[in-house]
């Protein structure tokens, strides 16, 4: 063994810090290549597309969105085309070459650009700088592209209402996507989705698949050349089953009503089929993105709110169609029996009125219903009880959403004992039977359910679930989807029962309450109500079908703080009937 002289390094020092170099050496290679491993074949494919996205820009081209057809084929709702002006920064710009840039695009279009829509901040998605550019302007930017780093132009679709207020609660409307639709529908957040009506429940049909552009790009993102274009391949055509002629008709009717809120639905006895659903007042879906479309929502009579399937109200007295039914069925009750009405009835000790407390004297179910006498419905429902009454309203589904083929319709609300125990401790008392039965207190119904319930007694029992759209075809007419009839025995009555109650609802028109909706040559069938509100005037209803003998359309008009059913809302389904008999 060997030592160095003096205070060197000894032969075994060397050794032990030979090793330990070894060790580190041999520790950093496998460092290195377990490193290398993981980013080249682990995390290869991660980094392999962050390179390629770095190198490659893809930009969209948006689907047209399928167009919306009457039942008459009158388009409701399309596209038109136009061009717009993109910019997409990036990390190599700063905010003194964005505002070179706006200066330029001013220059070759002779505009006046706000300076401050662009942030170099903002480099995630493309900013539109112009849209609806003209022919004109478009030949000026290719004629100055080499001015116009980070640009591109592409063609959009613009969606267009052609009826927008008439229109505007069956069709809907359309906006960008939020982060919440992206996660729910997988959307580009750039797309444009449905916002109510048809343009929402129908938006996986009405969407069609975006087009693409691939672009390379050199280091400072200027554009190399094109790589790959994908056409975009545009929407389904629906084809819904309203009635453009009669829904403008019933638009411009309500709009003259005596509150200016209310709802009308025509509904199709033989299928179901709406033929008419308007809300008043509407909104100009046109309008989107712009200050009028702020000042919907701060509108204090909500014209965004479908009051034909969300809005709840007392039925009040066409409620007492369905006291009739039950009646006749379980009380087996002679029309022809003779009560006596004195105004007011005295149940325990609260009085109860006939409308401004007149008293009918004696009177029978047939001019009970005609005159719309509260009297005879409050002994009538007291003497059927809460349980038949709740039974027969649920028969006729008043608990229940139709299943419309619309978004965010409402159920009724039907009250019990049991719901009146838990929500108030206090028990249902024979006054709570007295009130029910002529359709107020807790009782609450949509239009929409009124309008099936009139469907029902015209079809004699048989209940049609209603819907909107007939069929959807592919944008080169190929069908997709078409409409198959729902319908239920949902209220079993003997044939002589339902002539009661038709015959009851022919006299109602012809000499009772719906007089003012009585025409010359054909039967009409109805019955109005006005609805007690707590918070303002009452709701005037009137519910109808006609011809009466074989029922084609049923028809419900409501107007919202209204007044009287027989003076406000039955003239209006008049001029509904004069526009759908006109040829006859």
């Amino acid at each position: 063994m060997w030592k160095h002289k003096g205070k060197g390094l000894t032969y075994e020092n060397f050794l032990v810090k030979y090793k330990l170099i070894t060790i580190f050496v041999i520790l950093l290679f496998m460092f290195i290549s377990f490193f290398l491993f993981y980013m080249q074949i682990v995390k290869g494919n991660k980094y392999a597309k962050i390179s390629e996205n770095q190198r490659i820009y893809n930009e969209y081209e948006y689907a047209p969105r399928g167009i919306i057809f009457s039942r008459d084929n009158v388009k409701l709702a399309e596209n038109v085309y136009s061009y717009a002006l993109l910019f997409y920064p990036s990390k190599y710009f700063n905010q003194q070459n964005i505002n070179e840039y706006i200066n330029n695009i001013n220059n070759i279009l002779n505009k006046k650009i706000d300076i401050h829509k662009i942030s170099c901040k903002n480099n995630n998605y493309p900013i539109q700088i112009i849209n609806k550019l003209t022919k004109k302007e478009i030949c000026k930017i290719h004629k100055s592209k080499k001015f116009l780093n980070n640009t591109l132009l592409i063609k959009e679709t613009n969606r267009i209402y052609n009826y927008p207020k008439i229109m505007s609660h069956i069709i809907g409307y359309i906006s960008k996507t939020n982060k919440k639709d992206t996660f729910l529908n997988k959307n580009n957040i750039m797309d444009y989705i449905g916002r109510g009506g048809i343009e929402q429940f129908y938006n996986n049909y009405l969407m069609g698949i975006n087009g693409s552009l691939q672009i390379e790009m050199d280091a400072v993102r200027r554009h190399m050349r094109v790589l790959r274009y994908r056409k975009p391949k545009p929407g389904n055509n629906i084809y819904s089953t309203i009635d453009y002629k009669l829904q403008n008709t019933a638009y411009n009717e309500l709009k003259k009503s005596s509150s200016g809120k209310g709802a009308i639905i025509v509904l199709d006895t033989k299928n179901g089929a709406v033929r008419v659903l308007i809300s008043y007042p509407g909104f100009n879906a046109n309008k989107i993105n712009t200050k009028q479309f702020i000042k919907y929502f701060k509108n204090k009579k909500l014209p965004f709110f479908n009051r034909a399937i969300h809005a709840h109200y007392p039925p009040g007295s066409i409620f007492k169609i369905v006291l009739m039914a039950a009646a006749l069925n379980v009380l087996q009750t002679d029309p022809n029996e003779i009560i006596y009405c004195p105004g007011v009835l005295k149940i325990g000790n609260r009085k109860y009125s006939c409308c401004n407390k007149i008293s009918h004297g004696n009177i029978n179910m047939i001019s009970a219903i005609l005159k719309s006498c509260n009297i005879y419905f409050y002994k009538l429902g007291i003497k059927l009880g809460i349980n038949n009454i709740e039974k027969y309203a649920k028969n006729f589904f008043l608990d229940q959403k139709t299943g419309i083929d619309l978004p965010n319709e409402k159920n009724g609300f039907i009250p019990t004992p049991k719901w009146k125990k838990k929500n108030t401790g206090t028990s249902w008392f024979i006054g709570d039977t007295a009130i029910f039965s002529i359709g107020q207190g807790a009782l609450e119904v949509t239009p929409i359910q009124m309008a099936c319930m009139a469907l029902t007694i015209a079809n004699k029992g048989i209940y049609y679930k209603p819907y909107v759209v007939n069929k959807i075809t592919t944008y080169n007419g190929i069908e997709i989807y078409k409409h198959t009839n729902k319908y239920y025995k949902c209220v079993k009555l003997s044939k002589q029962n339902w002539e009661t109650i038709n015959y009851a609802l022919i006299q109602t028109i012809e000499e009772g309450t719906g007089i003012k909706s009585k025409f010359r040559n054909i039967k009409i069938a109805g019955k109005t109500g006005t609805a007690q509100n707590a918070s303002g005037k009452p709701h005037a209803w009137f519910i109808s079908y006609a011809p009466a003998d074989n029922p084609e359309i049923a028809l419900v008009v409501l107007i919202e703080n209204g007044g009287l059913g027989g003076i406000n809302a039955v003239p209006i389904g008049k001029k509904i009937y004069e526009k759908y008999f006109e040829k006859r």
